[in-house]
């Protein structure tokens, strides 16, 4: 008997998978209890002496990105970001207990056991925290090395992060703590130096620190390019680490601005909350949220706050300067607050304004940009003015440097105006008109110009709409004329065809039967014989005048339609598919196919005779069935077979296109469509008119 290995059910899979983040998170709390209990047996003199601050805040860090990279392995076990979040989570909140305990361990006589390395993993060993943000930037946010020439780059940067903490570690003491330290505690701690001189050492730590910090614009330069070249769901994952980016930027101004205050320590707070959150979301849940939207409007916001805030120390300092110590403080405040609802308010509000005109253009100005468009596209004249007005529109709604209009036409020729120079990067947008597409709009895909958040994608799509209108009706207008211009010439074409037919073929037969009678009128009483061969011959060319005009009449109209009626003409087109092997079944009301117009009579019977034909030729179907039903406006004709139906790279042949344009020229709609079951059903719809059944 062969022993097969069973996999786990689910559950239990499930339940294996969440056992490590559980035990993570299980960590992570004890740790950060324990710093905050030995943080509250030592007094801020004792730190002050041991030059430490408190472990409880590494803790909470540690605590809080650990707990982003369990939810990450949680939801994906073995991505490396989440390994890495947690990795650095964990390590953070050691630091922050070794701290708590060194400092508590160096007041204590005698000193506990492990102090000494407790101490030197704080001071030198924990500026190995400086690799995690270099690691995480170059494997988010798949959780491998970029491909192609970024990967050596990549894996330099992390190099060049290692080299600050490995001189560090290996460094001598005076070189690291230059005497700050008190000498019980320095010899406490593990003496891995290497044999140098403390001036080659911290010449080294100086070098050391450029290299490393070097290492976090080359990791962000990795995350450009890798933005850049993504696609899809990788670029909306590089899209929440950018937003996390300029958060970080916007609070570490605010952090210079409140050095060590409760406002500098909040932004920090605020920044790493954002950038774990950021990560989490990018590699769980992408899709959450409009990503594109948070990172333009934190652009715009932020880059407007910044102006203000610069713009606010200005103000203060110029009334500071000019009303000197002439008001008290109470009366320096009522006036800086009527200046400021004054005219300061006003000001900003439309400062405010634009700057987000100059940066993103009238997104924000919904109704005005639709109705400044509908002024716009009702003044131009025709297609070719029209497309042009939509491209300079979008273009200056938008804000962006290039926009391409392109509309479809009958056959497939394209109609296109463009607005600017076309960009590396493009996106492309549909424009419909009732479901059809009619045309394509086309811009940037880059920059802050080039996000589209939910909202202005919407006033696109209402931007679009108007658009379509317009371009319909000329399209129409335009296929309108064309169709008049070749009803004209087709039937100017029938009657010069119909002329010389009668007149070269049909009227010289007849001449020359006229003069055979009469020939044969004189020789009745002297020749009969020669009379009644004249009589002959001219029976013989009166049946082939017949033919003629036989052919003629056929040429105008199906006769089966005239001599059976629309129901009995498509069953003989039946019966005929039947004598081919092929099983159809014909499905109709003949009471309601009593009263149709000619026209559509005889496109139904083209359409249903055409179908069929393709069927035969293409389908190797065993059945097709034939349906006819009128409604209260048109009839409708259905032709369907069980056959292999349509690649979707199948290029409509002539039998197809002869479909569309037999329906065209009634102004009606048709499809093909492969049911997922197999087979081809072709439908079309016909207008009938008024007088309709």
């Amino acid at each position: 008997m062969t022993a097969h290995a069973v996999s786990p059910p689910a559950p239990a899979l499930r339940r294996s998978a969440l056992a490590v983040p559980v035990l993570l998170v299980v960590v992570l709390a004890g740790v950060v209890v324990v710093t905050g209990l030995l943080d509250a047996a030592v007094t801020d003199a004792d730190r002050a002496r041991y030059v430490s601050d408190r472990g409880l805040g590494s803790g909470l860090v540690g605590a809080l990105v650990g707990l982003c990279g369990a939810v990450i392995v949680a939801q994906r076990p073995r991505h490396r970001v989440g390994i890495g979040l947690a990795a650095t989570g964990v390590f953070w909140a050691v630091d922050g207990l070794c701290s708590a305990y060194a400092v508590w361990g160096l007041g204590r006589d005698p000193v506990p056991p492990l102090v000494g390395p407790a101490y030197w993993f704080v001071s030198e060993a924990g500026s190995l925290l400086l690799v995690a943000l270099p690691v995480l930037l170059v494997l988010y946010p798949t959780g491998r090395l970029p491909e192609g020439r970024w990967r050596p780059v990549a894996v330099g940067a992390v190099g060049m992060s290692l080299v600050l903490p490995l001189v560090l570690m290996l460094a001598p003491d005076p070189a690291v703590y230059e005497d700050r330290l008190p000498a019980e505690v320095v010899r406490l701690l593990p003496q891995l130096a290497l044999p140098v001189s403390v001036e080659v050492a911290q010449a080294a730590l100086r070098v050391a620190q450029v290299v490393t910090l070097l290492a976090l614009p080359l990791s962000a330069a990795v995350v450009f390019a890798r933005h850049s070249r993504a696609q899809g769901i990788e670029r909306t994952q590089l899209r929440w680490l950018l937003w996390a980016a300029l958060v970080c930027l916007l609070a570490g101004g605010v952090t210079l601005l409140d050095v060590g205050g409760p406002a500098g320590l909040a932004a920090l707070v605020t920044a790493l909350v954002v950038t774990s959150a950021s990560v989490v979301i990018g590699v769980v849940r992408p899709q959450t949220g409009d990503v594109d939207a948070l990172v333009g409007g934190t652009l715009v916001y932020g880059g407007i706050a910044v102006a203000f805030v610069a713009l606010d120390l200005l103000v203060l300092a110029g009334a500071s300067a000019l009303l000197g110590d002439r008001f008290q403080e109470r009366q320096v405040t009522l006036l800086v607050l009527v200046l400021a609802v004054a005219a300061y308010g006003p000001l900003r509000s439309w400062l405010t304004g634009q700057v987000r005109r100059r940066l993103l253009g009238r997104r924000g100005e919904r109704y005005e940009v639709v109705s400044a468009l509908a002024e716009r596209l009702e003044e131009s004249g025709g297609l070719e003015e029209q497309l042009p007005t939509l491209a300079e529109a979008v273009a200056e709604a938008f804000r962006v440097a290039y926009v391409r209009v392109e509309v479809l036409g009958r056959g497939g020729e394209g109609l296109a105006a463009t607005h600017g120079t076309r960009p590396t990067q493009t996106r492309s947008f549909p424009i419909s008109y009732r479901g059809e597409r009619i045309g394509t709009l086309e811009l940037p895909d880059g920059g802050i110009r080039g996000m589209l958040s939910r909202r202005d994608q919407a006033l696109l799509l209402d931007v679009v709409r108007q658009a379509a209108t317009a371009v319909r009706a000329s399209l129409l207008a335009r296929e309108l004329q064309e169709s008049r211009e070749q009803l004209v010439l087709a039937r100017e074409e029938d009657r010069r065809r119909i002329r010389r037919d009668l007149h070269d073929g049909l009227g010289p037969v007849l001449g020359g039967v006229a003069m055979r009678l009469d020939a044969a009128g004189n020789a009745v009483a002297t020749d009969p014989q020669t009379a009644h061969r004249l009589v002959v011959q001219s029976r013989a060319e009166i049946t082939e005048a017949l033919a003629d005009v036989r052919r003629l009449v056929h040429g105008l109209r199906p006769p089966a339609l005239d001599d059976l009626g629309l129901l009995a003409a498509v069953q003989q087109q039946a019966e005929r598919a039947r004598s081919g092997g092929l099983d159809v079944v014909v499905d109709a009301d003949p009471a309601a196919l009593g009263d149709l117009p000619a026209a559509v009579e005889v496109a139904a019977y083209r359409i249903v005779s055409e179908a069929l034909a393709n069927v035969a030729r293409h389908a190797g179907a065993d059945s097709a069935t034939v349906r006819l039903a009128t409604g209260p406006a048109d009839l409708a004709v259905e032709v369907a077979d069980d056959g292999c139906g349509i690649a979707e790279d199948v290029v409509a042949g002539v039998g197809l296109r002869s479909l569309r344009e037999r329906v065209d020229e009634l102004g009606g709609r048709y499809e093909v469509v492969c049911p997922p079951g197999g087979g081809t059903t072709v439908r079309a719809w016909l207008p009938v008119g008024q007088g309709a059944a």
